[in-house]
């Protein structure tokens, strides 16, 4: 049960990232990084699509990102694929 309740939270977390609109490869996706001010428009992203944009923000690495964001977005990613893995034995 808490299991599926970190799920829940996990996925409504999801929905409400803001995705920019357009955003250069070598800036920070500061969407990801929770600095919605700094986002352009407002969509809501799937957890197959925030693992992909936080893959891509990995690849970046230090040259873009600060060590403690990097940390911060791998376990975005860890917590993301954990919760894609929970939704997908419910179905």
């Amino acid at each position: 049960m808490k299991q599926f309740v970190f799920a829940i939270v996990l996925v409504l977390s999801v929905v409400s990232v803001s995705h920019a609109a357009d955003y250069n490869e070598a800036e920070k996706d500061w969407c990801l990084l929770g600095i919605g001010n700094k986002c352009e428009g407002t969509t809501t992203i799937d957890l197959f699509d925030k693992i992909k944009r936080i893959e891509i923000a990995l690849k970046k690495g230090s040259s873009v990102y600060t060590p403690e964001e990097l940390k911060h977005l791998q376990s975005m990613l860890e917590e993301t694929k954990y919760a894609k893995e929970l939704l997908m034995e419910r179905n």
